[in-house]
């Protein structure tokens, strides 16, 4: 993706995994072949694999600049983490903090960290190993975290639900931090906005978890749309009650891409989507009777 710039803020992706291809009911719970089938037309082996009907996605952060602040959105997997081998992110070792250094900055340059949820691929770099323990891997942020999110993810780890992987991550990248007070905790209702920089606002986007937040930039005018994880795929859009399996509540995560679809389709709105492979960034539009993901060169 290329640099994209909103008025006084621009937006640049980092990546860790370019391209990572998911069985299709690991990724969308509801899929099926013929559906698949159906949208392999538009979308093609970027986003399908031809041999193996695999949904293609990547896992990557957005850098957000603005006259005040250096955001990181979202810090992926992490490398050399023990999130069981059935986990697509096990023990990975990729090139991120490199990809971060591409992009013209250091750790040290991150002033806020925000983390549109606390899954594992979302949170994997807020920390890191260094002389035999962990440690903030961006020394001079703080992280911004829903507190809902983070105490229903506190809840899971108390009780053992949910994923191996994500209560793994959430006890090594999310409770040091809690312990060191690096976190600003925010709430966000089903539509209140909150204001976090002068063109940057926090919007609640429900139902992948509970206080699943997206950012929004543009102030007054929409501009774009950091998505997080309330679309995963672009096969998603025309078919927007395909849902996520990792969907805490999956009938709210589909009212909620029907309501962007509604909102935002054929008008100049970007969205930055957390898992959208290649260029990742575009618009919704409709077209021939369905709804499509425009990909901007």
């Amino acid at each position: 993706m290329r640099p994209l710039i909103f008025g006084s803020v621009t937006v640049e992706k980092v990546t860790e995994l370019p391209s990572l291809a998911l069985d299709p009911n690991w990724l969308i719970g509801n899929a099926t072949a013929e559906g698949i089938a159906q949208q392999r037309s538009w979308l093609g082996n970027d986003f399908i694999a031809s041999q193996t009907g695999k949904l293609i996605i990547s896992v990557h952060s957005f850098v957000v600049r603005t006259p005040r602040h250096t955001i990181l959105v979202d810090t992926c997997c992490g490398n050399g983490r023990e999130r069981g081998p059935d986990s697509p992110f096990h023990k990975l070792h990729t090139d991120y903090l490199s990809n971060l250094s591409a992009v013209g900055l250091k750790p040290e340059d991150i002033d806020l960290v925000f983390c549109t949820h606390l899954h594992v691929d979302h949170v994997g770099w807020n920390m890191i190993e260094r002389d035999g323990r962990f440690v903030p891997t961006f020394p001079n942020a703080r992280y911004l975290f829903n507190r809902e999110d983070f105490e229903h993810r506190l809840e899971f780890d108390r009780t053992g639900q949910g994923s191996f992987a994500t209560r793994t991550a959430f006890r090594e990248c999310v409770l040091p931090l809690a312990d060191l007070g690096r976190i600003t905790f925010f709430n966000c209702g089903e539509v209140i906005e909150q204001d976090l920089d002068h063109e940057l606002k926090l919007v609640s986007l429900p139902g992948h978890c509970p206080g699943h937040t997206g950012l929004k930039i543009g102030g007054a005018k929409d501009k774009a749309l950091i998505t997080g994880d309330a679309i995963h795929h672009p096969i998603q859009l025309p078919q927007p009650d395909w849902y996520c399996s990792a969907d805490l509540d999956s009938a709210l995560s589909s009212q909620t891409r029907r309501e962007l679809i509604d909102r935002y389709a054929d008008t100049d709105l970007i969205l930055l989507t957390g898992h959208f492979a290649g260029t990742t960034a575009g618009r919704i539009v409709r077209r021939n009777g369905s709804v499509r993901f425009d990909f901007l060169d």
